[in-house]
């Protein structure tokens, strides 16, 4: 019981405690963040080209379609006078070398009207496409553009032979070209262009050269309030010391620390919370400015930039929507969802497989274990002739969930064909879902012209996936309830601190940008106090620094090995990202096409709970352990062999593929290729996140008992120990007795 009462009181809430501030060894000194070697003028070098080239917005989809089919929708935002004006739509893309292109076809729509299609034949190296956009076509704001592809093979016929088809989209070459380019103003900056592996670069202006706690926290508060108004869920965040170059900067200050960087000429005498948006000139990047005539004003322009998030972004019905989903579609507990909700028609196959995918994000506090099922209800038909090895199958984050065959030689009409699928696949946040369709046939064997293959399988848009009521309670550690809703560092009653113990240049744009990704997280602006030095890891607090500059206590702090840490990486130091050569951009873009990580894979592997932690094949780890009695006493740790890889591995980090991965107490991340491994907490701490009721109550109970088989048959043999022995006394009483 011991175990079980922690759970139960955990459900009647907590207490808070006094906030946190600047701390460190002796007085606080100022902060000149001094640069990595080899880095300032690769940070501060112009690199504008034209015409600039509008990227779409990154996506939690992997832009490999692989099979017979696939299709990824993409979020585009333009101007007003852009979408007036049309232009033209590029992609770039890289296929198999088995993808047969008198079969295969790529196809480009926006927001439902397709604007062209070509043969796939990008096998031998990368190939760019260009359709026109008519004008009027798009929209201000965010548009929906859908690439999707049918690929046949060259030589084999059979299942097997399907996944070896792809096709990989180039982040780099894909996007918009406008004819008449107008940049972004204040409203619209969402539309600012984003870099080549889709993150938005953000420059942040250190004012008068030296930085203190408070600046940071201005800066801090400023680059928040940008990336929730613009909707840039890749933020990319960098300290420089002037606007020289591409991107977009950002500057928060009073007018006289700010007129010794920035010509404020423009804005006239300031007088009070001025917030503007300095255009782009000479080679100067465009520079959002909060300022006034003291802090306290600048404050107040920072809660102006901060309320632009409020409001709806413009866009079609479609482009929206693709927004919302770029990380998933939102769902709570309790629904059903068919086809048609996801986005998908009928669907009439006559390929040997068939996927239909789809993410779902699902709320950062769910306790996903084995008391109730997902039900999925499938409706179609499928043609006589199918071998008998034909199914339908169901993968839930990699892992098989279930099956049903199509066996039938005749062939079957079906309605509400129910599969039945665990629960305990499901995870907080980003959930991968993926039904495949294998149909195979005898006649395979000879290859028959594809033009005319017969349709296998119908699916009706009406089958519904089915969610059950989801136990809602936090557990901590855990990263993925922090990287996916910023919990509970948004919602505690104390103020969080983002501790960097040594702020070189890199180690606080990494730290900066851990920071924008978690209030995109959240939603909101977290009002991070900053803390510099080695000082104690007490109440809510990030952590970012290299594992070179910890304190051993705060390692050891966050459920590390100080000492094994340090041996895992020693002579790792200097570890810089992989060249930047024709012939590894190939490789990465093969593989899947992230930039920032080359080339992650889809999955969070999770290491066995004996095994000691791999920290010598990381380029970064996150930690994350309780530290107090409060319900935010919680420290999660970011850290890596030197600054200028712990700036690499958060580039890979904040791509909202890779972001999803890391969960339990501890992820460790290969900016190689975008892998996770993770290791789950072994006693993880209950925290309520949900008003009380008996319904969920129960859920949470009977959750957790199925993630303590050993508890639950210990109390099983306790019940029907006692069953027997009431049973025993019962019968005692009955019956007659012999003299």
């Amino acid at each position: 019981m011991r175990f079980a009462l922690p759970l139960v009181l955990a459900l009647l809430g907590g207490t808070a405690a006094a906030a946190q501030s600047f701390s460190g060894y002796g007085p606080a000194r100022p902060m000149l963040l001094p640069q990595a070697p080899g880095r300032e003028a690769a940070a501060e070098a112009p690199t504008r080209s034209a015409p600039v080239l509008r990227r779409p917005g990154s996506v939690a989809a992997s832009l490999r379609l692989a099979g017979e089919n696939g299709a990824v929708t993409l979020p585009l935002t333009v101007t007003e006078a852009e979408a007036r004006a049309g232009g033209r739509f590029q992609l770039g893309y890289l296929s198999a070398i088995s993808v047969l292109p008198e079969a295969s076809t790529l196809t480009v729509s926006i927001n439902g009207t397709e604007i062209g299609g070509v043969a796939i034949d990008g096998a031998r190296e990368p190939r760019n496409v260009a359709f026109d956009v008519p004008p009027g076509l798009l929209a201000r704001g965010v548009n929906a553009v859908r690439v999707g592809v049918v690929q046949r093979h060259r030589v084999d016929c059979s299942v097997a032979a399907t996944y070896e088809l792809w096709t990989q989209i180039d982040r780099d070459t894909t996007g918009f070209l406008p004819a008449a380019e107008v940049l972004p103003g204040l409203d619209d900056l969402a539309a600012f262009p984003l870099a080549a592996d889709g993150a938005m670069p953000i420059r942040l202006i250190q004012a008068g050269g030296r930085l203190s706690a408070r600046g940071v926290e201005h800066l801090l508060a400023a680059l928040q309030a940008t990336v929730l108004a613009g909707r840039f869920g890749q933020p990319r965040a960098q300290f420089v010391t002037n606007t020289d170059g591409d991107g977009l900067a950002l500057a928060a200050a009073p007018a006289g620390e700010l007129a010794e960087k920035i010509d404020l000429s423009s804005l006239g005498a300031v007088t009070g919370p001025v917030l503007a948006l300095l255009p782009a000139a000479n080679g100067r990047a465009a520079t959002l400015v909060a300022t006034g005539r003291d802090e306290a004003e600048v404050d107040a322009a920072l809660v102006e930039l901060a309320r632009r998030r409020v409001a709806a972004p413009p866009g079609t019905p479609a482009g929206l929507r693709a927004l919302a989903e770029a990380e998933g579609r939102p769902v709570e507990g309790g629904v059903a969802l068919t086809l048609a909700d996801l986005g998908f028609a009928d669907q009439r196959v006559s390929a040997r497989s068939h996927r239909i995918e789809f993410d779902l994000a699902l709320p950062h506090d769910i306790l996903a274990a084995d008391y109730d099922r997902l039900t999925l209800d499938l409706d179609g038909a499928y043609a006589a002739g199918l071998d008998p090895e034909a199914r339908i199958s169901v993968e839930i984050n990699g892992a098989s969930a279930g099956s049903t065959p199509l066996a039938k030689p005749r062939g079957e009409s079906f309605a509400r064909r129910t599969v039945l699928l665990p629960l305990r696949l499901l995870r907080p946040g980003l959930n991968h879902v993926t039904i495949l369709a294998e149909l195979p046939r005898a006649q395979d064997a000879a290859c028959t012209d594809h033009a005319v293959a017969p349709e296998r399988l119908r699916l009706a848009a009406s089958t519904r996936l089915t969610i059950p009521p989801l136990a809602r309670i936090a557990r901590q550690p855990e990263l993925a309830a922090s990287l996916e809703a910023g919990f509970p560092y948004a919602e505690g009653a104390r103020r969080p601190t983002l501790a960097v113990p040594a702020p070189d240049r890199d180690s606080m744009a990494a730290a900066a940008t851990v920071a924008a990704r978690l209030a995109v997280a959240a939603g909101r602006p977290i009002p991070f106090a900053f803390a510099a030095g080695r000082g104690s890891a007490e109440g809510p607090t990030v952590m970012v620094a290299p594992a070179r500059l910890l304190d051993p206590a705060t390692v050891t702090a966050a459920g590390l090995d100080p000492q094994a840490l340090r041996e895992a990486w020693t002579g790792r130091e200097a570890m810089a990202a992989a060249a930047a050569t024709p012939a590894a951009r190939r490789r990465a873009l093969r593989q899947d096409g992230i930039a920032a990580c080359r080339a992650p894979r889809p999955a969070a592997p999770e290491a066995p709970a004996e095994a000691a932690p791999d920290l010598g094949g990381a380029s970064a780890v996150l930690a994350q352990a309780v530290t107090g009695p409060q319900t935010d006493d919680l420290l999660t740790l970011v850290t890596a062999p030197s600054p200028a890889a712990l700036r690499d591995a958060v580039d890979c980090l904040v791509h909202p593929r890779v972001w999803s991965r890391p969960q339990g107490r501890l992820a460790m991340l290969s900016a190689a290729d975008g892998t996770v491994v993770v290791r789950p907490a072994e006693a993880p701490r209950y925290v309520p996140t949900a008003p009380p009721s008996l319904a969920n109550l129960r859920r949470v109970l009977a959750g957790w008992l199925s993630l303590n088989a050993g508890f639950y048959g210990l109390a099983a043999l306790l019940v029907a120990a006692c069953l027997a022995g009431f049973s025993r006394l019962l019968v005692r009483q009955l019956g007659r007795r012999s003299s």
